[in-house]
């Protein structure tokens, strides 16, 4: 009896440390894992928008000017005081998934994407489709990951006022000036996108917070520094946006990173099952021959399913900007 329930307790024990730790794996791959997959992603987009940027200053006239006189012979450029960028007459058309500019923060450079979708956002972060673009009047909005997904946003709080930062667009390059101390708002908050003033050129970040729980919106307000930019571009309401707030498919555009996807509830729990059915049988293997190369073998057909089901799990669970 005495033995039995020695050994009852010894299994329980062990489950409960198994289970212990495949879920801190879980919060280890959340929080560095998904980085990798990021990270990958920001050198595309980087490379992106690079070509973007120097295919626009291959096609756009070389002008100089000696007395008053305009000439358009090519010349040799001079070399780029910042980022590779060129007047453009208009703001490109541009698609969800398209590298859009470079937001330069404090801590780090990020490639911006357009759209904020939960796709979106774990390549790095994403220009609200319904605001309008940095370097034009209005209010641009863009939103980023604190916690996973390389976590561009991770210091927001520490953007007070008076601090400046810079994002390149094609058409050029732009400071932002914090206007406001960082504050929080619901999610449902979406009015902080929207542009009140259409003839002051301003920015919005957001972000989810406490770190760790996307229970509010983080929110950092910049405006343009004029003596350090460019002219911004006229005011242009996106459709379908309107001055004064976001409609209903905005709104619902925007909360979309939020909530887990559905369609991964099922691989996720198929990934599930198959990772407990490889995991006992690489228990009951080593079981039968306890061996450390045992051991180590079941590693390889266990860690590729382990991967998988956290691949979906995470994309079931509510996102954590």
């Amino acid at each position: 009896m005495r033995e039995r329930l020695r050994r009852t307790l010894g299994g329980v024990g062990r489950t409960l440390v198994t289970v212990g730790s495949l879920i801190l794996l879980f919060v280890a791959y959340q929080l560095w894992g998904t980085g990798y997959f990021t990270a990958q992603e920001q050198v595309r987009l980087n490379h992106e928008y690079d070509r973007q940027a120097a295919a626009a200053l291959a096609a756009a006239p070389s002008t100089t000017t000696t007395g008053g006189t305009t000439s358009t012979a090519p010349t040799t450029p001079a070399p780029p005081t910042s980022s590779q960028v060129v007047s453009a007459d208009r703001i490109p058309q541009f698609h969800e998934g398209d590298a859009v500019g470079k937001i330069h923060m404090p801590w780090g450079e990020y490639a911006i994407i357009e759209g904020t979708s939960r796709d979106d956002l774990k390549k790095g972060p994403g220009h609200y489709p319904a605001t309008v673009f940095p370097g034009q009047l209005g209010n641009a909005a863009i939103a980023g990951h604190r916690t996973t997904y390389l976590h561009p946003f991770y210091d927001l709080d520490t953007l007070h006022v008076g601090t400046e930062f810079k994002i390149d667009m094609l058409w050029g390059s732009y400071t932002y000036r914090v206007t406001q101390e960082p504050f929080a708002v619901q999610p449902s908050n979406v009015g902080v996108v929207a542009t009140v003033n259409p003839h002051k050129a301003t920015l919005t970040l957001t972000a989810c917070t406490p770190k760790y729980s996307a229970r509010q919106r983080l929110i950092i307000q910049a405006e343009l520094v004029v003596a350090k930019s460019p002219l911004p571009k006229a005011y242009a309401p996106p459709k379908p946006a309107t001055n004064t707030g976001l409609g209903p498919q905005e709104n619902a555009s925007i909360q979309e990173g939020l909530a887990g996807d559905a369609a991964s509830k099922g691989p996720a729990t198929l990934w599930g099952l198959l990772t407990i059915l490889v995991g006992a049988g690489w228990w009951w293997v080593y079981r039968h021959w306890r061996h450390p190369a045992t051991w180590f073998l079941g590693l390889i057909p266990f860690v590729p399913v382990l991967i998988g089901f956290y691949f979906f799990l995470e994309q079931a669970l509510p996102a954590g900007y």
